[in-house]
């Protein structure tokens, strides 16, 4: 129980890396530098920064009294809880630091993509290639990871032609970001885990899709698209936490 504790712990410092991540790679485009705040730009104490704790503290508001995004916190509990999975499920074997490396790229890429609409090819490509050169190590057939890769990509690259052609405008509800984020999940869970894997997020993305369009039936305000990536993402996530991979 110790352990589990620890690494619980561990996963909520690490959403607090995350969340560095998150905010300062598109507003900054740099990561280095003391954190400020997302709202007034002030220097962060060091209380500010503990992972949940420091934003229940605040009651999630800035020192003016703007609120505080609610993604931060869920970050770090999204991470603390899959840490905790992970180790519960597979011990701290090299499967569960492989699953948590997937996890962070889902959950950074999530994140990013909820918030700015905006995937970065760099972290997608970059985890492709990583997860390519684990499967091996863990005893895994690379072939399956490769061609988990290939199915993906092709698959959102026609869903993102067809969406191009139906939504010609800006709301487009696919994007290549999506296609490269496909092409990581299925190089990340392989050939044989992809139709798994992606199933709870796109279940997910259309539920809220159907709650946009009821809203809208009732003349509510709702967001012109919906972040898929995200929901991918989450999905995934889920898959892996129910042990889809063992």
């Amino acid at each position: 129980m110790l352990i589990a504790a620890l690494i619980c712990l561990a996963g909520l410092a690490l959403g607090g890396l995350l969340n560095i991540v998150i905010i300062r790679l598109p507003r900054e485009g740099t990561l280095l530098g003391w954190p400020r705040c997302t709202r007034t730009g002030e220097r962060l104490a060091w209380w500010q920064l503990l992972p949940v704790a420091g934003w229940l503290i605040q009651r999630g508001r800035a020192r003016d009294g703007q609120r505080l995004h609610w993604i931060y916190p869920l970050v770090e509990l999204l991470s603390g809880l899959a840490l905790l999975r992970l180790y519960l499920l597979y011990g701290l074997t090299p499967a569960f630091y492989y699953l948590a490396f997937v996890c962070v790229v889902l959950i950074i890429t999530g994140a990013i993509d909820w918030l700015y609409r905006y995937i970065y090819t760099v972290v997608i490509l970059s985890g492709v290639v990583v997860a390519l050169v684990a499967w091996p190590l863990l005893g895994l057939d690379w072939h399956l990871a490769a061609l988990g890769a290939l199915a993906g990509g092709f698959m959102f690259l026609v869903f993102y032609l067809l969406a191009r052609l139906l939504f010609p405008g800006d709301g487009v509800p696919f994007g290549l970001g999506d296609v490269y984020l496909a092409i990581f999940i299925g190089a990340a869970v392989g050939l044989l885990n992809l139709g798994s894997a992606l199933f709870y997020g796109m279940v997910m993305a259309g539920l809220a899709s159907v709650g946009i369009l009821v809203a809208r039936r009732f003349g509510r305000a709702t967001p012109t698209y919906i972040a898929y990536g995200s929901y991918l993402c989450l999905g995934v996530i889920l898959f892996i936490a129910l042990g889809g991979l063992n």
